[in-house]
C-alpha cells in the first residue's frame, strides 16, 4: 500500500530572525512527529528555510521591496519602528494584511492546522476562511500583557509584577487604556475580514492575538515568565525553541573566530541582533573602547552591512555573524540589545548580560534579565565607553551574578520548546 500523505502544518511568522528561528525549530519538531511542516514568511528567508529541508512560501514584500515602497533605507525604517508602534501597525502591518491573508490561504490549502505568530495577523483570517484550527504563538512575554506580570515599557514605567492590591489594579487600568488607544485598528481588520466573507471579530490587534482559540502557545523560556493567572484559555508556555544557523543547516563557527577564542582570554561579546544592528550608531566603537578600559578582548558582531573598521588590533575581532550557541558560552560578558532570541541564547550560555534596549519588547526582556539576577541594564542614551566599562567591571567582579547566570543556564539549556509545542499541536488536531 502507498504511504499515507503526512498531515500538513503551515507556520506563519513575520519580523526579524528572532521571529523566524523559533518557527524553524518548531517546524523541525513537527517534522520529527511525522508532519509536513511548511513555513510562510518574508521572501528574504527562503534560502535558509529550504536549507533545512522545509517547504517555504514567500508572503509579503522583501526587505528591499519594503524599503522601496516606504522610500526609506534599513536604518530609517528601523528608527521609525523603534519610535512608534503606530508606524509598525498602521504603515507596515495593516496595509499588507489583506494580501498576506490571501497568500496564506493559497499556501495553507489542505493544511490540518495553521500556526502563526501574533504579528502574522493574516494567519488567523486564513485559518478561519479555510475552517482549520489556528494556533497563535507569542514569542515573548510582553505580548501576553498579563496584569500579574506586565511588560516593562518606557511609556508605562509604573508597571510591575503584582499578585493583588493597588499595583495589580494599576496594571489592569493601564491595559484598559492601551486597549482604548489602539481600538482604531479593529475596524480596518474587520473590514478586511468582511471582504473574505467573515463576520467581524471585534478583537484588538495588539492585545487579543492569543484569545479565542482552543490552544495558544508561549514559545519563550519559562525563566522569563511562567503561565499567569489571567492567561487566555488554552494558553501554555512551552519554553524556548532554540535554533542557531546563519544560512541553514549545521551551525559552524568561522575559523577566524575559533582561532581568536583560542588565542587568549574570554572576550566581551557585543551584538545587536538582526534588527537593532540597523541603528547601531556608536554601539561598537564605544563598546570596544569600554572593553579596552577593562583590559579585555572583544568580539563585535556588526551585521552584514556593518563596518569592520573598528576592529584595529589583536585584541578585537569583528564579524558580520557568528553562531550565538557556540560563541556566547565563551564570552566573559554578553552585551546586547535585548531581542528575545539573543536574550534567550545568552541565558542558555550561562553568562552575565549587559542589556542596552533599543526598541519594542527589548525593554521588557532586559527588565526580566535584571529580575533573574544574571545581568544589568544600561539605557542607550547613557551608552558611553566610561559607563559601559563601569558596568562591565561590576559584572566581571560579581561572583553572585556569575553563579546565578551559570545556574540559570543549566536550566535554560534543558528547555526544548519546539518539542513541547509540537506535542501540544499534535494533541490538538488528533
Amino acid at each position: 500500500m502507498p504511504n499515507p500523505t503526512p498531515p500538513k502544518v503551515v507556520l506563519a511568522t513575520a519580523g526579524s530572525l528572532g521571529d523566524l528561528h523559533p518557527f524553524i525549530a518548531l517546524a523541525t519538531a513537527l517534522r520529527e512527529r511525522g508532519f509536513q511542516a511548511e513555513i510562510v514568511s518574508s521572501p528574504d528567508y527562503a534560502a535558509k528555510v529550504r536549507a533545512e529541508g522545509l517547504v517555504f512560501h514567500p508572503v509579503g514584500p522583501s526587505q528591499a521591496e519594503l524599503q522601496a515602497q516606504m522610500g526609506m533605507d534599513a536604518t530609517q525604517l528601523t528608527r521609525r519602528v523603534a519610535a512608534s508602534n503606530n508606524f509598525l501597525f498602521e504603515r507596515l502591518l495593516l496595509p499588507n494584511l489583506e494580501e498576506g491573508a490571501r497568500s496564506l490561504i493559497t499556501a495553507a490549502s489542505g493544511a490540518s492546522v495553521i500556526v502563526g505568530s501574533t504579528f502574522a495577523a493574516g494567519a488567523a483570517i486564513a485559518a478561519e476562511k479555510l475552517d482549520v484550527p489556528f494556533v497563535p504563538v507569542a514569542l515573548q512575554p510582553a505580548i501576553v500583557f498579563s496584569a500579574y506580570d506586565p511588560p516593562r515599557m518606557p511609556a508605562a514605567p509604573w508597571l510591575s509584577p503584582a499578585d493583588s492590591g493597588l499595583q495589580l489594579q494599576l496594571n489592569r487600568l493601564t491595559t484598559m487604556l492601551a486597549r482604548a488607544s489602539t481600538a482604531r485598528w479593529t475596524a480596518p481588520v474587520d473590514q478586511i475580514r468582511e471582504r473574505f466573507g467573515l463576520a467581524p471579530a471585534r478583537r484588538n490587534l495588539l492585545l487579543d492575538g492569543l484569545c479565542g482559540q482552543p490552544l495558544s502557545i508561549g514559545l519563550y523560556s519559562k525563566l522569563l515568565s511562567q503561565k499567569q493567572l489571567d492567561a487566555p484559555s488554552g494558553f501554555e508556555v512551552a519554553g524556548y525553541a532554540p535554533y542557531d544557523s546563519h544560512l541553514g543547516g549545521p551551525s559552524v563557527m568561522p575559523d577566524a573566530l575559533a582561532n581568536f577564542l583560542a588565542a587568549g582570554s574570554s572576550p566581551i561579546v557585543f551584538t545587536l541582533g538582526s534588527a537593532a544592528v540597523n541603528i547601531a550608531g556608536d554601539f561598537y566603537v564605544e563598546g570596544l573602547a569600554a572593553a579596552r578600559r577593562c583590559g579585555r578582548r572583544a568580539v563585535l558582531l556588526v551585521g552584514p552591512e556593518g563596518s569592520l573598521s573598528a576592529a584595529d588590533g589583536d585584541d578585537v575581532l569583528a564579524l558580520p555573524y557568528a553562531p550565538y550557541s557556540t560563541l556566547f558560552p565563551e564570552a566573559a560578558v554578553i552585551v546586547h540589545q535585548g531581542g528575545v532570541g539573543t536574550t534567550q541564547q545568552a541565558l542558555r550560555a550561562g553568562r552575565p548580560q549587559l542589556v542596552i534596549p533599543h526598541l519594542g519588547d527589548q525593554f521588557d526582556n532586559a527588565a526580566r534579565i535584571v529580575r533573574l539576577g544574571c545581568g544589568t541594564i544600561l539605557p542607550r542614551r547613557r551608552y558611553t565607553s566610561q559607563r559601559v566599562a563601569a558596568a562591565l567591571q561590576r559584572l566581571l567582579s560579581d561572583a553572585e551574578t556569575h553563579a546565578t547566570a551559570e545556574r540559570l543556564g543549566s536550566i535554560a539549556a534543558r528547555e526544548n520548546g519546539g518539542a513541547v509545542a509540537a506535542k501540544l499541536i499534535t494533541e490538538l488536531i488528533s
